[in-house]
């Protein structure tokens, strides 16, 4: 719970009608440069003001009492005190990224093993990091500040012997010579460095922050690291990061947090890495959620370095369903398996720019798709020339699948009178259909088993983002085509019994309210 007396007293510092970091700075620093007071209180503001002026205090700016009122309140805190008051003013401005404190004790588990300890950005932590490092005295931390009235504020209320204050460029090559047991970082996320003379890997500020960090690492050191999620899936930079760091360093353990840890500064998932020197043997992956405000462990699964390496990948979900049950039935089940490259073909949907009423074309949007099918009456349209849309013309039977969004949607194409094209938010599947039945494909993508390995190509955000080239790697059954049919077909009788029932209990409904209506008045 806040505390009402910091609510009063950053209410009395507005009345300055001071910039609130300037504020800040002024009145921390003319209680610091007046450690001779600390505790005491002149009888009067005069008395008080005239005293600060004679040890050269800062220039105290606006009304003169009001400034004392401000000062005395302050006066009378301790050190930890104003450290909280410091991050709740800050807090309010949400200028500064903030790490929740139910996320602390996992990024900072390691320190208890640790006689030196570096925290980047340590402005992001608030008290709780002043608290671990007044317990752990025989450690000794080295801190860089990002935000600039902490990084002015922090060494004047960090009064420690086991504190050490250093360069905040952990971006650049020159950063420090210094090697740590236990490095903890969260970077900037987002950026990129535009100089282009470094010699790193990755050009994005958290790749290379998570490169550079490891560098200064004891021998028996560890690196607890905040990245993308797609350092796990991502190719190109983010795939010769992984593949740097499983050769040359020990993966101890990556933890995928949801969401919504850092709302409402950002919105993105996020990995939580472990690593170490060493060779990597076997991984505890994890998986976090958010439940009232606390983070709960959802799973957790041993992966061993082999198993990691098959799969070229650090994405989670495909780590878990490596080793879910219902998966590894699916896989040890007789029926005939093959990716879906071997018995179709996938594209991506068009990218529509101008939609028109009445076009000669008409688009399937997500919207579109039901659970009980397409609706082909509410279709919006474009005018194209059928030689520029030909390569995404869907044919009878062609299976869509949502690529982005908020929810997996399976639907068949039925040949219709118009010309009809996906959007480019939809994956195409077009099965040989000699080898794989569309319906049945939906089917299987739609059942427990199809729904968890399309999430598992999930490439990390928070809502719906996988690449449709993934999609042709999905292992899928192909039994006998006349057993696929058999399925079909009892599908699709219970499919027309149920939209009967469903558009007679509509009418039976529209008749009673209308007799009801009919009978109010």
């Amino acid at each position: 719970m806040i505390n009402t007396k910091f609510w009063e007293l950053a209410s009395l510092e507005k009345g300055l009608n001071l910039d609130s970091s300037e504020s800040l700075y002024n009145i921390f620093r003319t209680l610091k440069i007046n450690e001779d007071l600390k505790g005491k209180t002149a009888n009067n503001p005069y008395e008080t003001l005239e005293s600060l002026k004679k040890i050269d205090a800062p220039y105290i700016k606006g009304d003169e009492n009001l400034f004392y009122e401000i000062y005395r309140r302050l006066n009378e805190m301790s050190n930890r005190t104003l450290v909280e008051y410091l991050y709740f003013v800050l807090s309010q401005e949400r200028k500064n990224v903030m790490v929740p404190e139910y996320l602390f004790p996992l990024m900072f588990k390691h320190v208890s093993c640790a006689k030196t300890v570096f925290v980047n950005d340590c402005d992001k932590y608030g008290v709780k990091l002043y608290d671990l490092i007044c317990e752990n005295t025989n450690t000794t931390f080295y801190l860089t500040v990002k935000n600039n009235v902490l990084s002015k504020l922090l060494p004047i209320l960090y009064k420690s012997k086991n504190i050490e204050f250093i360069s905040p460029e952990i971006y650049t090559d020159t950063f420090t010579l210094k090697k740590f047991d236990l490095i903890v970082s969260f970077p900037i996320m987002g950026g990129r460095e535009l100089n282009s003379s470094s010699d790193f890997i990755s050009r994005e500020l958290s790749f290379i922050a998570a490169q550079n960090l490891l560098y200064h690492l004891t021998t028996s050191g560890k690196l607890v690291i905040l990245l993308p999620a797609k350092i796990g899936f991502g190719s190109g930079d983010a795939e010769i990061l992984r593949h740097y760091i499983s050769e040359n360093y020990k993966v101890e353990e990556i933890s995928s947090l949801p969401s919504r840890v850092f709302y409402p500064y950002m919105s993105i998932n996020t990995y939580l890495l472990t690593i170490s020197t060493g060779t990597t043997e076997n991984i505890c992956v994890k998986k976090y959620d958010l439940n009232d405000k606390n983070l709960v462990e959802k799973d957790t699964r041993l992966i061993f370095s082999d198993e990691l390496e098959e799969l070229n990948a650090w994405n989670v979900d495909i780590l878990f369903s490596a080793t879910d049950e219902t998966i590894l039935a699916y896989k040890n089940s007789p029926v005939k398996k093959a990716p879906l490259s071997e018995v179709a073909e996938v594209f991506r949907g068009k990218a529509i720019t101008e939609k028109v009423d009445g076009g000669n074309v008409s688009v399937i949007n997500i919207s579109n798709i039901s659970n009980i099918g397409i609706d082909y009456g509410n279709l919006e349209t474009i005018n194209e020339e059928e030689r520029k849309v030909a390569r995404y013309l869907l044919q009878d039977g062609d299976v869509l699948i949502t690529t982005k969004g908020f929810s997996i949607k399976v639907a068949v194409f039925e040949k219709q009178p118009k010309m009809c094209v996906a959007s480019s938010n939809l994956c195409v599947i077009r099965t040989q259909s000699k080898l794989l039945n569309g319906t049945y494909l939906k089917l299987f993508l739609e059942s427990d088993v199809g729904i968890k390995l399309l999430k598992s190509l999930q490439r990390g955000t928070a809502i719906i983002n996988i690449n449709y080239q993934d999609i042709n790697q999905l292992e899928v059954p192909i039994p006998p085509l006349d057993d696929q049919m058999e399925v079909v077909y009892e599908y699709r009788q219970g499919l027309d019994l149920y939209v009967k029932t469903i558009n007679a209990a509509e009418s039976a409904w529209k008749a009673i309210k209308a007799d009801v209506q009919k009978k109010l008045f």
